[in-house]
């Protein structure tokens, strides 16, 4: 398939697979004067050359010859279509470090639409303009209505990040991330049109936007916009966290709420750039919920702020890289009852920075707009065959013009008339022209001179980068925090010189409107008891019942030690024993930490729920007149954690009871009228100091007996020998007291012997 290229008042070039053919109306050393400074190095001339010579003949193509030469006419083609008649843009192949030059200029953009001309002679109509080299002046430009104005193109990247963070979160909700990013180009002329654009860009991180992008026309008035992907999502430069002090309390972090008189709440907001660039324009709004009154700005840092519309607006025009900034707030909050829950408000910020998040950066920009390039050649008068010659470049556009090059060679002589460099000429304002200085050429019978003229230019950019980023930042709810305790323990004594173990209850109730997150028990235990393994300390919960009214504990409440809820699995780790030796010299501290309760299986400490925690406290044979004292602490706080509340049970004291028993136990057998009935008597004295509990008393029914009529209800009957042994349990019999009790027995058959009844146990 053969590719043909058209060429603008050139003519038509046809590459085929096999063959080149030109039909040109110029030959081919005027046609690589124009166009050979763009040629590849393994561009085969010789085959161009005799097919621009041998018009519209087919020359045959070497194996590698299609792909250059379509390439070639490729470029010849787009860099004809920017030409003047006579001109063609660009650098000679000599010119490299000319080029170079050049497209550095690319990579810069204008700061001001008022060009600052730098004038060494103001006496003169124009500008000067001089040889980098030389020093000698090379030409002037002359400024038009419009003097020393003219537009820039402006270009822009605005790249976008919106997120969302619960209450001083570290880290933003993934799924609510949103980040993209725009190139924007626009025309800001009303008459001109602006061609041949070409971008390049610098990225730090991937985004899906290309590396360039070419722009074949932007109409006046016209825009360009251009959405890409962020593939690498970047935590936003600004930090904001906020303090809350229920107690209005700088100091104390509190989140707990009293009913008993008006909440004066203090906040404070710091907003940190973590970056090593300016944060701009940023703003930050703290809702004020309903409710809330008497709001008052204490002070800022930085910036200013005023309430607006139900929002106190933070402002701050510039935040320089790790510097900090904190806003001080007071509300003030009634509330009527511990169920009661009030949110804090929420936080909205949105900042700007004149860097990508992707570190995009505009490398090159290159576009062109209405221009003119000419020659003035004028005869003299006096003699016909020398001519005054000189080189004009009109910006005919509303735009700012870069000149980087001119140069103009006599087409006869290839001698260099005018070499214009980079950086040689400022940008040209709108309607303003360049004009060269003029010089002399003389020509045979007065023929017209010819020259080659090459030039480039290029619109100068406005380029702008920023970052909007937009953080929406959840409050809290503040509620009336409170709990109850409550302690218990198995026994109402402890025998002494005897090691005896017993169990002890923590309860802990929710009494409050607030959730709360973390519960601590401290139970600093005596010298002389040894304290449990952690792995024996058992956990229970008591759900909340739906009609639950923020009550405590009744003091006389029932324990029913075998049914105590549901049963929490407890981690050793969360029970620190200190000291962790096993010896009962030293005192100890068990601490039961239960934290982070909104990520555990056991869930939040809501309201209304009970938290029980058992164990075994073993006392290591104490001795007489001593008692046993409990010292406990209950240890609750919020998510966030703000001032804990503290609870301190009633204090609990426990004799140690010095029991040395002196008993005397008796047993008196009467016959009665009735052949075979006896009656038994048991006696049982407490000779002691101290009140007997739980003694036993058992007897044993001889064979061949019935027994019954006790005066007291036996507690059990066991078997002993085949017979049976009656067992009483006297609950309590004090010092000196006697008691006494009676049953009848009855012999059945004729082998019963009253005589066996005198058996005792």
């Amino acid at each position: 398939m053969a590719n043909e290229y058209s060429i603008k008042d050139i003519g038509i070039a046809v590459v085929d697979k096999k063959t080149l053919s030109c039909d040109f109306n110029i030959g081919a050393d005027e046609f690589f004067a124009r166009f050979g400074h763009v040629a590849p190095g393994n561009l085969p001339k010789d085959i161009i050359t005799e097919a621009i010579n041998n018009k519209r003949t087919d020359v045959k193509l070497g194996r590698k010859d299609q792909k250059p030469l379509d390439e070639f006419f490729q470029t010849v083609r787009s860099t004809a279509d920017r030409m003047n008649t006579g001109i063609h843009t660009g650098f000679s192949a000599s010119e490299g470090d000319e080029r170079a030059q050049a497209e550095a200029l690319k990579s810069q953009g204008g700061a001001s639409r008022e060009i600052q001309y730098n004038d060494q002679d103001p006496s003169t109509e124009g500008i000067e303009t001089y040889d980098s080299t030389t020093g000698k002046k090379e030409g002037e430009i002359i400024l038009g209505d419009k003097g020393a104005y003219g537009e820039l193109v402006p270009i822009e990247i605005i790249e976008k990040i919106e997120t969302h963070y619960e209450f001083n979160g570290e880290e933003d909700i993934e799924e609510d991330r949103k980040s993209s990013g725009l190139f924007k180009i626009t025309n800001p002329s009303e008459t001109d049109k602006i061609w041949d654009i070409d971008l390049t860009f610098k990225k730090d991180k991937p985004a899906s936007i290309d590396d360039a992008i070419a722009i074949k026309n932007l109409d006046p008035g016209a825009e360009t916009e251009i959405e890409y992907e962020i593939e690498e999502f970047e935590q936003p430069a600004l930090k904001i966290t906020e303090f809350i002090s229920t107690q209005n309390n700088e100091e104390l972090e509190t989140y707990s709420l009293s009913t008993s008189e008006e909440n004066r709440i203090l906040f404070n907001i710091t907003a940190k750039n973590t970056k090593d660039f300016d944060l701009l324009e940023a703003k930050i709004k703290k809702e004020i919920p309903e409710g809330y009154a008497n709001v008052d700005i204490l002070s800022t840092s930085v910036g200013s702020a005023e309430i607006v519309d139900g929002f106190v607006e933070w402002t701050i025009e510039t935040l320089t890289p790790d510097e900090e900034a904190i806003i001080s707030l007071n509300m003030s909050i009634e509330v009527s009852s511990a169920e009661e829950k009030i949110n804090t408000g929420k936080v909205f910020v949105e900042y700007s920075a004149n860097k990508a998040l992707t570190g995009i950066e505009f490398d090159k920009f290159d576009a062109y707009s209405n221009n003119f390039v000419g020659m003035e050649v004028y005869q003299e008068d006096d003699n016909p065959d020398m001519y005054e010659c000189r080189v004009i470049f009109e910006n005919e556009s509303d735009f700012q013009v870069q000149l980087v090059n001119l140069d103009v060679k006599n087409a006869l002589t290839n001698k260099e008339r005018l070499d214009i460099d980079p950086n040689e000429i400022p940008p040209i304002a709108s309607g303003a022209r360049w004009e060269s200085i003029t010089w002399e050429t003389e020509t045979e019978d007065g023929e017209e001179p010819k020259f080659f003229k090459t030039v480039e230019f290029f619109l100068i950019s406005e380029r702008k980068i920023s970052t909007s980023c937009l953080i929406t930042i959840d409050d809290i709810e503040l509620a009336v925090a409170l709990m109850a305790g409550k302690l218990d323990y198995s026994v109402g004594s402890i025998l002494s010189f005897r090691e005896s173990a017993f169990d002890v209850l923590h309860q802990i109730r929710n009494t409050g409107g607030a959730d709360l997150n973390e519960v601590i028990i401290e139970d600093n235990l005596q010298a002389g008891y040894l304290p449990p393994e952690a792995e024996n300390i058992e956990l229970y919960v008591v759900r909340p019942p739906e009609d639950y009214n923020h009550e405590g504990f009744e003091d006389d409440e029932e324990i029913d030690w075998d049914d105590l809820g549901e049963e929490i699995a407890i981690d050793p780790s969360f029970v620190e024993i200190t000291p962790a030796d096993e010896g009962s010299e030293s005192s100890h501290l068990i601490k039961i930490t239960l934290s982070e309760l909104r990520d555990s299986a056991m869930g939040m400490f809501l309201p209304g729920m009970i938290i029980k925690a058992k164990y075994t406290i073993t006392a290591d044979k104490p001795a007489r007149d001593t008692e046993f004292v409990s010292d406990v602490k209950y240890w609750g706080n919020t998510y966030p954690s703000g001032a804990a509340i503290l609870i301190e049970p009633e204090v609990f004291t426990i004799p140690v009871v010095h029991e040395r028993k002196k008993i005397r136990k008796g047993k008196r057998i009467t016959a009665l009228a009735t052949e075979g009935e006896y009656e038994i008597v048991l006696r049982l004295k407490n000779n002691g100091d101290s009140v007997l509990t739980n003694v036993e008393l058992r007897d044993i029914v001889p064979g061949n007996f019935e027994y019954g009529e006790e005066s007291i209800e036996t507690s059990s009957v066991e078997s002993l020998e085949g017979k049976d042994m009656l067992v009483w349990v006297i609950e309590e019999l004090g010092a000196g007291e006697t008691t006494e009790i009676t049953y009848k027995i009855s012999g059945t058959g004729d082998d019963y012997k009253a005589s066996e009844a005198q058996f005792s146990v």
